[in-house]
């Protein structure tokens, strides 16, 4: 079994588990939030420019959650559940991959949380945590070219885009077996 341990990949660096900020509490996804998160992964507003498919039933979001809660316990991804504050109401997720020198990371926000700052205020919360240490030099995220709304929370997170890729990601929503992705970053420079 020793083995087997070896093979599982696990980054030099952990994330915060939880973060807050003014509005939002984000902490680690948990399986109970499966029926949270089928309401929006089986939306089709939300799920449009998504590189999966649209969840069938409750049990994709199930199946979901429980990935999210195994990359935690691997330290292979860092996926939140971003929650109002005060609430505890459920509004989406956002996931950080950390590789050094580079971190990635992804969101998606159900339709009723689109258009309050929210997208914006929780990447700015991980992303301002992520490019402070020391190890990372570039956060990276994408989207498709026709998410104006994704581009703009990436843009006031402080991303530039740096170019679009042909043939990055399948699209199943959009019928793209390999459609283009624009690239944002934020790039520090290196220690000299």
């Amino acid at each position: 079994m020793r083995h087997l341990d070896a093979c599982v990949y696990r980054p030099e660096m952990r994330a915060p588990e939880i973060f807050e900020t003014e509005r939002l509490r984000l902490r680690p996804v948990k399986r109970s939030d499966a029926g949270d998160i089928y309401q929006y992964t089986s939306g089709v507003a939300e799920t449009r420019f998504m590189p999966f498919q649209r969840h069938q039933d409750i049990g994709d979001s199930l199946e979901f959650a429980e990935r999210c809660e195994a990359c935690w316990v691997a330290g292979s991804a860092f996926p939140w559940a971003v929650t109002e504050r005060m609430s505890e109401r459920f509004m989406g997720v956002l996931e950080l991959r950390l590789s050094p020198p580079k971190a990635d990371f992804g969101y998606i926000f159900a339709e009723a949380f689109w258009g309050n700052g929210f997208a914006t205020e929780a990447t700015s919360a991980v992303v301002g945590w992520t490019i402070a240490q020391p190890s990372i030099m570039r956060v990276w995220a994408t989207c498709h070219p026709g998410n104006i709304a994704s581009a703009a929370v990436l843009r006031r997170t402080g991303l530039s885009h740096e170019a679009t890729l042909s043939n990055w990601e399948a699209r199943p929503q959009l019928e793209e077996l390999a459609g283009p992705s624009a690239c944002y970053a934020l790039v520090k420079s290196p220690p000299r």
